[in-house]
């Protein structure tokens, strides 16, 4: 489950691409809260299992041949490793603190920072007392009977989210977290072994048979996981009439007033970036607006000239590139709702937040009539989701009867679908 060391042994190149497509196939799944419907190979899958084994560390290797592609793979793992300690019965929890101490224990002149600190929490949490206390079904969330100091560049994720207290450059994790703390040395482990290894790393690229798994994994399942849709600074207009309305409303504030503030512009790249924009066209699209004069009536007054490095860095770390590496994700539709938009955010559901003639303004670029009259007259008396799911009807012209919105990309995509 925690990958310190590679599996040894034979495997058939036509079985170890088996194996690597397997994993992909589950790992987007897993990213798009389909896995459930997952009907692959489970047994590449197994954890633990030298199958299991083989696709992580293969993966491993074959996405470091950039950056980009190493951040989609490795946010996924991360996804993995969160649901299964989500599902670990305590004689798993117990087996997998013993693999981790015994295999960081084996390691030779490959030492890694996080190596320490993985050694004194698994063996502190195998201790009978606190191994019992974090299994009890009595555990609070919030207990704070046992806890570590762990120097902050090792949890980087979990500084950012502001769940652990700093002192002097440690942070106090509790074991309550222990869950979070095994996910963020997971990441910070991996991180750190591919910048020790990448001259070995580079070596073994060269090998013909990654060559041809990379390159069928890039042109194939991989990369369609990752572009959802096809959304790019030259059709973004004509696509994002297939947005749902609280997007489509950022985009033409976006182009009318050529700025965003700062949590409005968070979400729409988001937004763009899981319907499919990928990193290239989300900076020349966000270049291209913040190049041009803002309007008087914007809050933010940044310009491109002037902070390019800032933005650059910024659009980076929202495709998880930069800082934690963390997979950013649009917020779905309740987080939205229950958002508290100031008087100068452009944010929020057009069905939740929305006065009556700014609602009537945005929804009549997209139908009127009878239609628009319709949607207004039930808006108010409706959850903001069926009012969207409703108004997807009849902008879409569908006469689907399940439709449910609970995600923007969700509206978009299922709208494209449709054209």
């Amino acid at each position: 489950m925690f990958y310190i060391q590679p599996p040894k042994g034979l495997v058939t190149l036509h079985t170890l691409e088996e194996i690597v497509f397997s994993r992909v196939e589950y790992l987007n799944a897993l990213d798009n809260e389909k896995d459930e419907v997952f009907n692959g190979k489970f047994e590449y899958l197994l954890e633990g299992s030298p199958h299991d084994y083989v696709g992580h560390f293969t993966l491993r290797l074959i996405t470091s041949k950039s950056n980009e592609s190493f951040s989609q793979w490795l946010s996924k793992e991360i996804l993995l490793l969160k649901k299964r300690l989500s599902l670990i019965h305590p004689r798993q929890l117990f087996r997998l603190l013993k693999t981790i101490r015994r295999h960081v224990r084996r390691r030779e002149n490959c030492k890694n920072p996080v190596d320490d600190i993985l050694i004194e929490i698994s063996s502190f949490y195998l201790t009978p007392k606190a191994f019992k206390h974090i299994i009890s079904k009595h555990h609070s969330k919030n207990c704070t009977k046992y806890y570590h100091k762990i120097d902050f560049v090792l949890i980087p994720d979990l500084v950012e989210e502001r769940s652990v207290e700093l002192y002097r450059g440690f942070a106090t994790v509790y074991c309550s977290q222990w869950k979070d703390l095994l996910q963020s040395l997971f990441q910070t482990f991996i991180v750190l072994e591919m910048k020790n290894q990448s001259a070995l790393m580079h070596h073994l690229l060269a090998d013909p048979r990654l060559d041809t798994i990379h390159r069928k994994l890039f042109h194939g399942s991989y990369t369609k996981s990752y572009s959802s849709g096809k959304i790019t600074a030259l059709n973004i207009d004509n696509e994002a009439f297939n947005f749902p309305p609280c997007m489509y409303h950022l985009h033409l504030e976006l182009r009318r007033k050529h700025r965003l503030s700062h949590y409005a512009r968070f979400y729409y790249t988001l937004f763009l970036k899981e319907c499919g924009m990928n990193l290239e066209d989300a900076l020349i699209y966000w270049k291209n607006e913040y190049s041009k004069p803002h309007s008087c009536t914007s809050l933010c007054v940044h310009d491109w000239q002037t902070d390019a490095k800032k933005f650059t860095y910024s659009i980076r770390h929202m495709y998880g590139l930069e800082g934690g590496r963390k997979n950013y994700k649009t917020p779905n539709c309740r987080g939205i709702c229950e958002q508290v938009p100031g008087s100068n955010y452009e944010g929020g559901c057009p069905f939740s937040n929305f006065d009556t003639d700014s609602l009537r303004y945005l929804l009549q670029k997209s139908i009127n009539g009878s239609e628009l009259d319709q949607i207004m007259a039930v808006a108010p008396k409706q959850k903001p989701q069926d009012t969207c799911a409703n108004f997807f009807k009849l902008k879409s012209a569908t006469c689907v009867s399940d439709i449910t919105i609970t995600k923007p990309v969700q509206y978009y995509l299922a709208m494209r679908d449709l054209n």
